[in-house]
Order: structure tokens, then sequence, then C-alpha cells
């Protein structure tokens, strides 16, 4: 049997508690703002229709042009869920992508944030309303 220095078993097992803390976050679920990075301007409502046929439950990611996508969390078939998202920036393209249980993905068309309170899709049409 090999022996590993105590310091380098040391830095494994925070590395391997650091990332199963990262996985377990879900991404910044619920749409909240990850710790530490400050939003611009206020939380935006996200309504998502799920009425997709065949019915499966799918998980919505906010994507930004720019940065990393954040999770806001699921909805099952025929329901609507409301979602906060805290935008980092209302300037850049915005995308909203459903990932389906079953496997596959449905993606919005692109849109900006700016002057918009609230966002509302519907899972069979890619466009997306824009409440102002």
């Amino acid at each position: 049997m090999r022996k590993i220095p105590l310091g380098r078993s040391l830095f494994l097992a925070l590395l391997s508690l650091g990332l199963a803390a990262c996985a377990s976050t879900g991404g910044g679920a619920g749409g909240e703002v990850e710790e530490g990075v400050e939003a611009t301007g206020d939380q935006i409502s996200v309504q998502v229709t799920n009425d997709r046929v065949p019915g499966r439950t799918v998980v919505v990611w906010m994507v930004p042009q720019t940065g990393s996508r954040r999770r806001l969390g699921s909805v099952p078939p025929n329901a609507t869920r409301n979602f906060k998202f805290s935008p980092r920036a209302r300037d850049i393209d915005h995308r909203l992508v459903a990932e389906i249980e079953a496997g596959g993905s449905m993606t919005s068309d692109p849109f900006t944030l700016v002057g918009v309170s609230g966002v509302s899709w519907t899972l069979s049409n890619p466009r997306v309303r824009l409440g102002r």
C-alpha cells in the first residue's frame, strides 16, 4: 500500500468536501444570487408553464449570454410555477432552458431584461412574454 503525505491527503479531503458542497447547491437553486455576488437591479418574477406532451417534469434554468446558468427550479407536468431571479446584468441576452427529466431540453428565444419586471414562458412556444 502506498502512503500519501499528510499535506496531500488533507488537501484531497478538503477538495472533495468543496466539490460535494458545490454539487449539493444545484447551481443556485431557487433562483437566488450566489453568495458573494451582487445582483444589479431588483428581482424579477419568472413564470413557467409546463404544457409539454407527453407530460414530464422539467428543471428550468436562466442562461445569460455571458456567465453561468442558474437553476430556477422544477415544474411538474401540466403545472405553472413562479420563481424569483436576480439578474447580474439586464442589458445582455438571456434564455430560459427547460431540461426534461427523461432527457433532452427546450430553449426559449433570447430576451433582455432592461425595464422588465416579469417573464412568462409556456414551453410549447419559444417566445417569452415580458412584463414591464
